[in-house]
């Protein structure tokens, strides 16, 4: 009869990732993301059934993997995503106004097109004001 070695690799395998994760070498801790999105230092203007969306989309390079991070902004422009790796982001902004399908802002500053970059940590509230988007 054979020893099973390959189930008693995996268990070894398995055992050690997890033990990395409790030890806390998974890297960076994710962080919650504040900010506001405004339009000349005012609350972009909505209909009711409108939506301002805010995408988070990793500033890495073409053939890397990512994961984009997307909320609503409130009537007042303010977001919060969480769990979200601290980085460099492209931060997308779209006007879902009054249905998700038209954007009124003609896809300027969607997560493709977007000049909006910045260093994500956490610590401070994002400011967005689509009159000086790269301010």
């Amino acid at each position: 009869m054979r020893p099973r070695r390959g189930r008693r690799g995996l268990g070894l395998a398995t055992l050690l990732a997890g033990l990395a994760l409790v030890a806390g070498c998974g890297g960076p801790k994710n962080v919650t993301v504040t900010g506001t999105v405004l339009s000349n230092g005012k609350p972009v203007a909505l209909s009711p059934t409108g939506t301002l969306q805010v995408t988070l989309m990793p500033d890495v390079p073409p053939d890397q993997a990512y994961t984009t991070f997307v909320n609503d902004c409130d009537k007042e422009g303010k977001f919060t995503i969480e769990n979200v790796p601290p980085g460099k982001y492209k931060i997308g902004i779209e006007q879902l106004d009054p249905t998700p399908q038209n954007d009124k802002l003609n896809g300027r500053f969607s997560a493709a097109n977007t000049k909006i970059i910045r260093e994500i940590d956490g610590k401070q509230p994002l400011v967005i004001d689509l009159a000086k988007p790269e301010g």
